[in-house]
């Protein structure tokens, strides 16, 4: 058993020990906390591009990459043998003392194929392991339309659109005239919008080490919105005008298309405070009306461009299928207030009749009236509604207020509710 005096020496050597060197370790520790605020951000990238290493494996697109780092393992006459492999730029590694291979444009699975076929030549009955430990990472560099040329990394699997978040670009900045050129000199225009909206991923290449991505200012990008299948903001080419934005970009337009009427707002170049609005009709869509940058096309709905009346009153919840614009209840009855469009030359017969899903039991439509400015003229809706070959004397004017009072239900007298 160990003697009291002898833990006693101990604990003194370990405390002078600590009080010894508690200045060198604190520094020490300082030196850490600052470099890890510094080294953070290489670190998490560098996990990421660790936690890849399975994404590359299971990948039939990566392509080895200098700087991947893999690990192999089989057995030489029953004993263990295992190696760890790094490419680096000349693409030949070397396979224990079995030979080189040449890696460069293979993929994993190509280069695990040929790493395994060239030990089983040696070794037959060997069990070969071949895998990823972490994937190369290297710089492309950014330059054209961006707020300043700089480097960016990337791996084998990263897409140009995934380079498009951290390139710094202008609002002048194409998306659909980028520029890649390899570390040979050859070059390839790219189009994202193609690969997003195609699902051409040629025009989103993976990114190699070597690379140059040069961003060129965009032609024109403008705005549709309305009645057309897909609205937004769209990057047009040098000969893209009016007809493409509607049927390339926006995909058509609805059934309801008013194209007798197509809003165009264009930004005056001088002072963009300043606005211009012009009207187009469908010649212009023919004609492919030229477009310039940060113009905004809408296109209405005939809905939108019908008339429309107030119908207030004794009336069902309008919410669904019809716009509230004042509702609230009352003891025994709901009074709303909506709008109802109406047609040209439309007749209240007409117009009672299509509405007529709005009643409710206690819809006085015997007392129902219209309220046209000063004039209360009386419309006999029950009669429209019970008589087929009933035409009301009177056509829907804009500004007319439909009114529906409130019916007893028991004495057949109307409460003489008035709005």
């Amino acid at each position: 058993m160990e003697s009291i005096t002898l833990r006693f020496f101990k604990t003194s050597i370990t405390a002078s020990f600590f009080i010894a060197f508690a200045p060198f370790l604190a520094f020490s520790q300082a030196q850490i906390a600052n470099s890890a605020g510094a080294s953070e951000s290489v670190k998490e990238e560098k996990s990421l591009f660790q936690a890849n290493a399975q994404l590359a494996m299971s990948s039939a697109d990566y392509q080895v990459t200098a700087g991947d780092t893999y690990a192999l393992s089989f057995y030489s006459n029953g004993t263990s043998v295992s190696y760890t492999i790094t490419v680096d730029s000349s693409y030949k590694i070397r396979i224990a003392n079995l030979g080189s291979l040449n890696c460069k444009g293979l993929s994993f699975l190509q280069l695990k194929q040929n790493i395994e076929n060239l030990v089983m030549k040696n070794y037959p009955l060997s069990v070969v392991t071949f895998v990823m430990l972490q994937p190369g990472i290297f710089k492309v560099v950014i330059k054209g339309e961006v707020s300043a040329v700089h480097e960016e990394n990337a791996w084998a699997l990263t897409r140009l659109s995934a380079i498009v978040a951290k390139a710094g670009l202008t609002e002048q900045s194409s998306t659909r005239n980028i520029k890649i050129t390899n570390q040979n000199g050859k070059s390839k225009i790219c189009d994202l919008f193609k690969a997003r909206r195609n699902g051409d991923f040629s025009q989103d290449p993976y990114l190699r080490p070597g690379d140059t991505i040069e961003f060129f200012r965009r032609n024109r990008k403008v705005s549709i919105s309305g009645s057309v299948e897909r609205e937004g903001t769209y990057e047009l080419l040098a000969d893209e005008n009016l007809s493409d934005l509607i049927s390339s970009y926006a995909h058509g337009t609805t059934k309801t298309a008013n194209l007798t009427k197509i809003r165009l707002i264009r930004i005056s170049e001088k002072d963009e405070k300043i606005q211009k609005i012009t009207y187009l009709t469908k010649s212009d869509i023919d004609k492919n009306y030229i477009l310039n940058d940060k113009d905004s096309v809408y296109i209405s709905d005939w809905h939108e461009e019908q008339p429309f009346i107030e119908l207030k009153g004794i009336i069902k919840n309008p919410q669904t299928g019809a716009t509230t614009n004042d509702a609230y209840n009352a003891a025994s009855y709901n009074i709303y207030r909506t709008k109802i469009q109406f047609f040209t030359d439309e007749n209240y017969s007409s117009l009672i009749y299509r509405i007529r899903d709005l009643f409710t039991v206690f819809s006085d439509l015997k007392n129902a009236y219209v309220q046209r400015e000063d004039q209360k003229i009386a419309i006999e809706a029950q009669k429209i509604l019970d008589d087929p070959q009933f035409i009301s004397p009177y056509l829907v004017q804009k500004g007319d207020e439909l009114v529906i009072p409130y019916k007893k239900m028991f004495d057949g007298n109307s409460s003489g509710l008035d709005f």
